[in-house]
């Protein structure tokens, strides 16, 4: 028994797009999101108060620095994803034909092609963009600086709330939500309930807890350029992948679907971590966890129709 990962992009793609999913998505998302803005704003003051006695203990010349180069990386790292995002979503329904392992061939080189492109328009560019970069910094005064970052230390820290709002929110919406979808693509498939085989419960809460923890005490590498987006791409999809997939397993597998699916276990990391990339981009952060439930639930799926067949 295989799991085909293209197929389950593709389907979850689609999914997202059914008005119906859409819909129940941003009744969700939109009142979480205004919800951590009315926070953000009555606290601001305070928050931004104490991120700037923080902030002063760095160096000005540090801060100048790393500032500088941290805003060249990101507007690198959101060129190549939204570009890569942006081909893909058009072409990837084509390829649906080809096999799979020629499609996780195309779809690393393009992003290989796609990295290396705005490499070269930045190396090629790099005094002129760097120095613009770096006067704009030169041009503010400290307190203005200090103020600035922290005020992007408290977004971040607020935007990983958000996105672990948005986690938990799916334990109470989980059951209507997929059976809509089941209803409409998997009618045929006869489900019997298992609710308390693998206690999902448990691992929710232990997920959680190790996301918090994690995210303290790597906080600090969060200002390294390149590190920061891979430990930020690990906490993200290691939240998603292991309560997920027990969440899902809890109702519709029983133990051998779920020994069956341990056994693909290459192909769910892989499955969180495109998933977990969607939160990088804004309004599109919207839909990863929503994402992930749906991509995880066609995997399933998947080796229950072949196990039937």
């Amino acid at each position: 028994m295989n799991v085909n990962v293209t197929t389950c992009i593709i389907k979850g793609i689609k999914d997202l797009f059914n008005k119906d999913v859409l819909k129940a998505i941003l009744l969700i998302s939109l009142p979480i999101f205004i919800l951590y803005i009315l926070i953000l704003g009555i606290f601001w003051d305070k928050i931004i108060i104490v991120n700037d006695i923080l902030i002063s203990w760095i160096p000005f010349s540090v801060l100048k620095l790393n500032g500088a180069f941290f805003i060249l990386f990101f507007l690198w790292f959101l060129a190549v994803v939204v570009t890569y995002g942006f081909i893909s979503i058009i072409f990837f329904p084509l390829l649906n034909k080809f096999e799979e392992k020629t499609i996780y061939y195309y779809s690393i080189f393009l992003l290989i092609i796609i990295a290396i492109f705005y490499s070269v328009v930045f190396i090629s560019n790099w005094d002129n963009i760097y120095l613009e970069v770096k006067k704009l910094l030169t041009l503010l005064p400290f307190t203005t600086i200090s103020k600035g970052v922290g005020a992007l230390v408290t977004i971040y820290i607020f935007y990983n709330l958000f996105i672990l709002t948005l986690y938990l929110s799916i334990f109470f919406i989980k059951r209507e939500f997929i059976e809509a979808i089941k209803e409409l693509e998997y009618g045929e498939i006869e489900i019997k309930e298992n609710n308390d085989t693998f206690k999902y419960k448990k691992i929710f809460i232990k997920d959680i807890l190790t996301f918090l923890i994690l995210f303290i005490l790597l906080f600090p590498l969060f200002f390294i350029p390149v590190i920061n987006i891979a430990v930020q791409l690990f906490l993200w999809s290691k939240l998603y992948h292991d309560s997920f997939l027990y969440l899902l397993c809890n109702k519709y597998c029983d133990k051998k679907d779920f020994e069956n699916l341990k056994n693909h276990q290459f192909k769910t990391i892989l499955v969180s971590i495109i998933a977990a990339s969607f939160n990088f981009i804004p309004i599109i952060s919207f839909f990863a966890p929503f994402f992930a439930l749906i991509m995880f639930f066609h995997c399933i799926m998947q080796l229950k129709s072949q196990t039937i067949s």
